[in-house]
């Protein structure tokens, strides 16, 4: 039974294609997820201020019980439209970030010299001017520069990064999507073995391993180091993509049977 259901947004929501579409079968299927008495919970790499925008175009006709975001954050709804802190957890996390911030100047130093020899990828700062992450013209760019970042000197204990497409975001090692859902599931006591997560990137990965969540599946375009860990915890790698793979992925979790998504659908003109 599924009792918690955790999705990412990006890639598992929606596609690059139809960005703020939301495919039938996957509105059908969180419908009755969350009809059957389940939670539901979005986990994204988003800020809220952009989740709660993503979900309002997506056009599905209910809201999450509960927002993970920034790969961290856990917010649930503050009784009057808005949404809050669930706990101390977001507060802690955030004394943990801006002390790490604090403290690597020099290795943010030693970052930014070395994206200065690879054109097409940039830092990415806070309105503070504190660096966030870095985004690159491709994959393919941010993989060479990941590698070499992974072999820098000098870098903090503490210091880690979470990757999704052309995006890498710093963080504090001990707070990720897998972490961030241990504290939900923590505060309204959620056996694990009652959660599906289900992502498509490398930033969710820690939510996939089947150690937060015993049923977990991705969509066919999925990174393939998100299929290996998948294939690995047991779980479910959908044959389609996106929203349409999600959708397949909650109804075989949901009712034990055959997916009955027959092709993919396109948006309707």
């Amino acid at each position: 039974m599924i009792r918690l259901l955790s999705t990412d947004f990006d890639g598992t929501l929606t596609d690059s294609l139809y960005p703020e579409y939301c495919v039938p079968a996957l509105a059908l299927e969180v419908s009755a997820t969350v009809g059957s008495g389940a939670l539901w919970t979005v986990n994204t790499g988003r800020s809220l201020e952009s989740a709660l925008d993503g979900l309002k175009r997506l056009g599905l006709k209910m809201s999450p019980d509960y927002i993970l975001t920034s790969e961290r954050h856990v917010y649930k709804p503050d009784g009057m439209g808005g949404w809050t802190d669930y706990g101390e957890w977001n507060s802690i996390c955030r004394e943990h970030h801006d002390l790490l911030f604090s403290q690597s100047g020099d290795f943010f130093t030693r970052i930014a010299e070395l994206i200065e020899a690879h054109e097409g990828v940039n830092f990415q700062s806070n309105l503070h001017g504190v660096p966030e992450g870095l985004v690159a013209s491709s994959e393919e760019k941010l993989d060479i520069v990941t590698r070499l970042l992974d072999a820098l000197p000098g870098r903090p204990a503490d210091f880690h990064y979470q990757r999704s497409n052309i995006y890498l975001r710093f963080c504090h090692r001990r707070y990720d999507k897998g972490s961030a859902l241990a504290e939900l599931s923590r505060l309204i006591d959620m056996p694990t073995s009652e959660i599906l997560a289900i992502g498509d990137h490398q930033n969710d990965l820690p939510m996939l391993f089947g150690e937060v969540a015993e049923m977990v599946a991705c969509p066919s375009n999925a990174h393939h180091s998100v299929k290996e860990a998948v294939l690995m915890a047991g779980g479910h790698i959908s044959e389609f993509p996106a929203g349409e793979g999600t959708a397949e992925a909650i109804y075989v979790y949901r009712t034990g049977k055959k997916s009955p998504v027959k092709k993919k659908t396109g948006k309707s003109s």
